[in-house]
């Protein structure tokens, strides 16, 4: 049996006004597509938090934004026929999105990102769309935009 690569992860939450939170569909590397936070893996001697805020600004153009830790989790899947372990961090954003750039289209575009579309726990819940992590929906009823956990800030 092949050993898994290890991989480190951030993961980003970014809510709008109407308490939705955005996600990205991804075009399946030989499978279906799937929607997840932005987001992405470490690199080489970046912390949780720094690739948090390299992520928030390539994939989203933010360039001003609040960021706050929520939780982390260990997950084992399948990418191209190879084991991954990976262990991820996921950071609130509040934060603006601004009208995304050519830039940032050109990263989604490179990354396979499809689409983004705000989603609300309901339809989280109900979709038959494969939606990862698969405990977003719970995770996401456990935010509280009250609790000071970790909290940086850039502007």
């Amino acid at each position: 049996m092949t050993e898994p690569d290890l991989r480190h992860a951030s993961r980003l939450i970014l809510l709008d006004g109407q308490w939705r939170v955005l996600l990205f569909r991804h075009a399946g590397k030989y499978g279906e597509p799937f929607w997840a936070p932005p987001g992405g893996g470490l690199e080489s001697g970046e912390t949780f938090e720094q690739a948090a805020w390299r992520e928030a600004c390539e994939e989203l153009g933010l360039t001003r934004f609040t960021l706050r830790r929520l939780w982390e989790r260990v997950t084992d899947f399948l990418y191209i026929d190879h084991p991954v372990h990976q262990r991820e961090w996921f950071f609130l954003i509040e934060g603006e999105l601004p009208t995304i750039s050519s830039d940032v289209e050109k990263v989604h575009k490179q990354e396979g990102i499809l689409e983004m579309r705000w989603w609300t726990t309901a339809e989280i819940e109900s979709t038959r769309k494969s939606v990862f992590p698969e405990e977003l929906a719970s995770e996401f009823r456990n935010i509280s935009t009250d609790s000071p956990i970790n909290t940086s800030a850039r502007s």
